[in-house]
């Protein structure tokens, strides 16, 4: 783009010291390559091994190269492309790669990847029918991981299918199922049921329940369902760094020392030398200046000291500083829904390998020094270049409910839990992201943005009944144009501030925004801690945040309708139970249990 050509430019004047040619390229010596085909035709005789591949219409001799070494850069590119040996020019000196490429058995890799390839692209466009158990899940729900861990336990074989981000698949399956939650478990490609039931039928007879239940189901999961289930598990996910760039860049940092434990940043003539050092055959300058364009590499914020920063080792961030304002990102920023799925679809994986109860409980600690987490908050320094001008209402909502659950899970990575009342009402007013050129607070997405400008039920002006209460932004912000209009309530189902009490963290999209926040609103009602019902004290218990949020829940009408239609999930008697306590003839007493604002990590000894 315009743009990313442009700050390339800027970088190439900052870059010091003269660019030095590249090494000049030479054919492969024809004596060489005649005196090794002599020397195999010899050794298949002497051997009585079958005429050369190359001669019986087979894969070619030399049909490849390995990855191995970066080889060249060209126009300003990396490539390290497989090619044939003999179209491979290698730069002068380099005579160990010469020789490792020519010792390669790369007649029979090449012939078993492509075998490999044939067999993928087979298994895309004419899928094996469905054998076994098949589970369709989504990132961040609990009650698929507990069912996983359940087929496990058993030591149940299954192939899991996610939806997430696919809500026509997820249509589709719902048809089919007639239920609205994932997980969705199928033997042989015929419905058995939700968790629920897969875990009963689990503890009845185990295996042989769930393959009784499968041979009785008449609910069949079409092909085509099947087809675009496994194209979506296929398809590859993330940035395309080049794989030699990337190691490269691990050899700087080794031989620069930067590490987790000392992310310091670096002058441009240390790191100009260490890749010369590394690679005597290219340009230092070229390959800074690619290092830069992959963001594997960053100038430090101009509001900090200056040098240059691996961007996968970051140094931790200031409570007074926006989480993700360390380096200035190079070239444009991805669209933003597209950098808010990401983010939230990595810390997603990340909740399921350091995370338990379906992201309720997590070991901060674990994920902090995970190398995906270091990733997700490089990809976090995108959102301060990204354009929130054409999102609509669904795209906005889901765009911003992700944004706060990275946001709050970065916080207490790096910078830790509020150790008390106070520094929690101060929390979440100081951890802050600079998005799209403002900086938004985690009570300035979830009041300003969210709701509606709406105040929050912390500030004193809420809770003193003489003073009028106003949202977090005033007339005139360029922030207000980004104010969810309406609101919708069920945010608070969707939104996980870091408490044991609060809903579990899941992926959110536009397309799907109105299943995954029904999906959210099941999940949280369906929990007896949040929604319950006292039948002696004609009472229906409700977690505090129906009471803190009452504005946006409205009348006890609306309370009562959003209630019933979150629990359609619940086995039939609790169902029955609340459907009735929640009648106008009982009028129940509405009691708020204490809300646990215990931090949500595992305890420990």
């Amino acid at each position: 783009t315009t743009n990313r050509s442009v700050a390339m430019d800027r970088r190439r004047r900052r870059i010091r010291g003269r660019r030095a040619p590249l090494a000049p390229l030479t054919r492969p010596d024809p004596a060489l390559l005649l005196s090794l085909f002599i020397g195999l035709l010899l050794a298949a005789a002497l051997a009585g091994a079958p005429a050369l591949p190359g001669l019986t219409g087979g894969t070619p001799a030399f049909a490849g190269a390995s990855r191995g070494p970066l080889l060249r850069i060209r126009k300003g590119f990396f490539h390290n492309p497989v090619r044939s040996a003999r179209e491979v020019s290698l730069p002068q000196g380099c005579a160990r790669e010469r020789e490792r490429m020519v010792s390669m058995d790369s007649a029979g890799r090449f012939a078993r990847l492509a075998a490999a390839r044939s067999a993928s692209a087979a298994a895309t466009t004419q899928p094996s029918p469905p054998a076994g158990v098949q589970i369709v899940t989504t990132e961040g729900c609990r009650f698929c991981l507990r069912t996983k861990k359940a087929l496990e336990q058993y030591e149940i074989p299954y192939e899991e299918l996610s939806v997430a981000g696919n809500p026509e698949l997820l249509l589709g399956l719902m048809d089919v199922t007639g239920i609205k939650t994932v997980p969705m478990v199928f033997v042989d490609g015929r419905f058995v049921g939700d968790s629920e039931k897969t875990i009963t039928l689990l503890e009845d007879n185990g295996g042989d329940a769930l393959q009784s239940a499968g041979r009785e189901s008449t609910r069949v999961l079409p092909e085509e369902t099947l087809i675009g289930l496994r194209r979506s598990e296929d398809k590859s996910e993330g940035e395309e760094i080049p794989s030699s760039l990337e190691a490269l860049c691990t050899r700087l940092q080794q031989g620069l020392q930067v590490s987790p434990s000392n992310p310091r940043s670096v002058n441009q003539e240390e790191l100009l030398n260490e890749i010369q050092k590394l690679e005597r055959d290219i340009n230092p300058e070229e390959v800074l200046e690619q290092l830069f364009q992959y963001n594997l590499v960053g100038q430090r914020s101009s509001s900090k000291a200056g040098g240059i920063l691996f961007t996968r080792l970051l140094p931790p961030s200031r409570k007074n500083e926006p989480l993700n304002s360390m380096f200035e990102w190079t070239g444009d920023a991805s669209p933003a829904i597209e950098i808010s799925k990401s983010l939230q679809s990595g810390m997603s994986r990340l909740l399921d390998r350091h995370g338990s109860d379906g992201g309720k409980t997590i070991d901060y600690k674990a994920l902090a020094s995970d190398d995906a987490f270091r990733n997700i908050v490089r990809l976090s320094h995108q959102l301060p270049k990204c354009d929130l001008s054409g999102l609509d209402r669904e795209e906005r909502m889901a765009f911003f409910i992700n944004i706060y659950n990275v946001m709050i899970v970065h916080a207490m990575a790096v910078l830790g839990p509020p150790s008390n009342f106070a520094a929690r009402l101060l929390f979440y007013d100081q951890v802050k992201y600079m998005i799209g050129g403002s900086i938004y607070t985690c009570n300035d997405v979830e009041n300003g943005v969210l709701r509606g400008n709406r105040p929050s039920p912390a500030s004193v002006a809420e809770m003193l009944p003489f003073m009028k209460a106003k949202g977090p932004f005033k007339e005139g912000d360029p922030r207000v144009s980004q104010v969810v209009d309406p609101p919708d309530a069920r945010i608070h189902f969707a939104l996980n501030c870091g408490a044991k009490s609060c809903p579990a963290i899941r992926v959110y999209t536009a397309d799907s925004l109105e299943i995954g926040l029904q999906a959210a609103a099941e999940s949280f009602c369906s929990d007896p801690s949040n929604v319950d019902v006292d039948e002696k004290a004609n009472a229906i218990k409700l977690s505090k945040i129906f009471q803190w949020y009452r504005t946006d829940f409205g009348t006890n009408e609306e309370l009562r309708h959003l209630l019933a239609e979150s629990c359609k999930s619940l086995d039939e008697s609790r169902r029955a139970t609340l459907t009735r306590f929640l009648s106008e003839a009982e009028d129940p007493e509405l009691r708020f249990v204490d809300y646990d604002w215990s931090l949500n990590e595992p305890d420990r000894m």
